[in-house]
């Protein structure tokens, strides 16, 4: 099962729009995954297989967990392509 975390400054504002699109696209696609919200200064990103965050937020973090960067939190499409190629590396 794939576990990834979305993460915005307070937990509660766009890493929530992430979380919804990121659950969206795991469903579109069929993949068993969960999803969960955090803010910034409590995630522990080294607990999930991605991270899905903002462009600014990913430079604040320090972990091996693949990070999938946002500049745009309304293109759902581009968070699409980054969520299936950490699938297709999963199971490479």
């Amino acid at each position: 099962m794939l576990k990834l975390v979305t993460v915005c400054g307070a937990g509660v504002g766009s890493s929530v729009m992430e979380k919804m699109f990121a659950e969206e696209i795991l469903a579109d696609h069929h993949i068993d995954g969960t999803v969960e919200a955090a803010d910034i200064s409590s995630v522990a990103p080294d607990l999930y297989d991605g991270v899905i965050t903002t462009s600014d937020f990913a430079s604040l973090l320090h972990t091996t967990t693949p990070i999938i960067r946002l500049d745009n939190l309304l293109d759902k499409d581009a968070m699409e392509k980054q969520i299936m190629a950490l699938v297709k590396g999963a199971q490479a």
